[in-house]
């Protein structure tokens, strides 16, 4: 009997009250990860990505308010839990490197001093003397991350240090306690090349020795396809594709997943071969958004498409929400590897 998902997200939904209107920012979400799991989740800006994140772990703006739907981590549902058992579980059984170490790190508190205040608020245990030894504690989280000279870097201010080592001291922090699941959000962004792949290895390679599932949360194809083994495809708030990455690349069956990795550029492409996704993504305060938001950019689209909102079975080996999926992938070029 197979075990069940340590996240099991069905049926999410989540909007925001604005001066300007409602803000459908979510609606029928399902996807699910497993114990040692690396899932990508990807799309365009604004498709809901970081939106979803955020709700889950229970920091969303106040203008939120959850529609419908459950979201059980281990057996227990995040968007019923209190702000108390929230709070428990951040940093502790759930963590999250965000898109901006810069933004994220507080910048007067000395990067040993911020790893301490993870580990204090989390890490403690009967018996165990702290102030003895969370300063260890600490320069082994920035040994597990592969920073060099950590008894130096530990009172080193974010600012004396590169973007991609702040990264890594957000990874540090984020997997200071072990946690069970780890969201990783752009993790990447403003990074070059080169780095930008030492960062995917680190978090990947950590999740594997940990056993630890990873939300990886990116616009980038590309990163996707290298490290995640399976791949939900999100678009104007609705999950509309869920497959193992070969599988995905090698068949992609929503017009939207189709269209988003024409626009992608291949090792064996030249930018001229490359299709933009048309249209734009819709105006979420509508009152009369379509039942499928790619409707209105999708050649496939038919009435019942503006009317009845295709469901996603999350637990689907193969998923996809969409009345007229494709059947045959046209030939296509890989992406780009990072």
């Amino acid at each position: 009997m197979s075990q069940p998902p340590l996240l099991d997200v069905k049926d999410f939904g989540l909007e925001f009250r604005t001066r300007g209107g409602t803000v459908r920012a979510l609606e029928g979400v399902s996807l699910q990860l497993q114990k040692g799991e690396i899932v990508g989740l990807v799309g365009e800006s604004g498709s809901g990505k970081s939106v979803l994140s955020y709700a889950l772990l229970g920091i969303s703006d106040r203008a939120a308010k959850v529609t419908g739907g459950t979201a059980l981590f281990g057996g227990m549902d995040l968007l019923r839990a209190s702000e108390a058992e929230l709070a428990d579980l951040r940093g502790r059984e759930i963590s999250m490197i965000f898109q901006s170490p810069r933004t994220a790190l507080n910048p007067i508190r000395r990067v040993g001093q911020q790893l301490q205040d993870v580990l204090r608020r989390h890490a403690a245990a009967p018996g165990v003397d702290l102030g003895k030894n969370l300063k260890e504690r600490a320069v082994q989280a920035l040994r597990d991350v592969a920073i060099s000279d950590p008894e130096r870097r530990i009172a080193a201010y974010p600012f004396e240090m590169s973007g991609g080592m702040c990264q890594r001291v957000m990874i540090a922090l984020a997997l200071a306690c072990k946690p069970s699941l780890l969201i990783a959000d752009e993790p990447t962004t403003g990074l070059d090349v080169t780095t930008q792949a030492a960062v995917m290895d680190l978090i990947t390679g950590l999740a594997r020795e940990r056993h630890m599932a990873t939300l990886f949360i990116t616009h980038d194809l590309a990163l996707a396809a290298d490290y995640c083994d399976r791949i939900v495809v999100m678009h104007a708030g609705h999950a509309v594709e869920s497959a193992p990455t070969k599988a995905l690349f090698a068949a992609p069956r929503h017009p939207y997943t189709a269209r988003l990795m024409s626009s992608t550029p291949g090792e064996r492409s030249s930018l001229f071969s490359l299709e933009p996704v048309p249209g734009n993504l819709p105006d979420l305060k509508r009152s009369d958004l379509p039942a499928c938001r790619f409707a209105e950019r999708c050649e496939r689209a038919t009435d019942r498409c503006l009317s009845e909102r295709p469901p996603l079975d999350g637990a689907a080996l193969h998923g996809v929400a969409c009345w007229h999926p494709l059947t045959e992938a046209a030939p296509r070029k890989e992406p780009a590897h990072a």
